[in-house]
């Protein structure tokens, strides 16, 4: 049994179900719920900073305020299961920052949601989650998304 559970959170519901599911089987151990600004998957990367260094620190402080809003969710998430977590945000590649936040955090476990994919999707589209199976040096359970939609 993990003592610290990793939950990567974006605010989608295939994040919801990962922590719903991480909160159901290991409620009663450490639960990390992370935020990772992306500024290359990022919807708001383009538009949100420029060439001058403000505007990058502005638009890191409008993502930071983001996950705020996301974290509020994840709790509502936990208290759903009586579950107390803590919030982490962390700047860089996703899978990378992940990674690292585990160490960091003393996670012994990632909980992450999969999308179900065809072999040809699997093959052609890379993703944050098949990323985190191939390269974590800690065990990853994978949540796939429901087929009830």
């Amino acid at each position: 049994m993990p003592n610290h559970v990793l939950v990567p959170f974006d605010g989608s519901p295939l994040a919801e179900r990962a922590l719903r599911y991480a909160c159901a089987e290991y409620g009663s151990e450490s639960i990390t719920v992370l935020y990772v600004v992306d500024e290359n998957s990022d919807e708001t990367a383009a538009a949100g900073w420029g060439d001058h260094p403000s505007e990058w620190d502005d638009w890191l402080d409008e993502r930071r305020d983001h996950a705020r809003d996301l974290f509020t969710v994840a709790e509502e998430i936990a208290g759903e299961k009586d579950v107390q977590i803590r919030t982490g945000v962390a700047v860089g590649q996703a899978a990378e920052m992940i990674v690292k936040a585990a160490e960091e955090y003393g996670a012994d476990l990632i909980v992450v949601g999969v999308h179900g994919q065809s072999r040809l999707e699997e093959l052609v589209v890379g993703d944050v989650a098949r990323t985190l199976v191939r390269e974590s040096p800690i065990p990853v359970t994978t949540v796939r998304e429901s087929d009830d939609r």
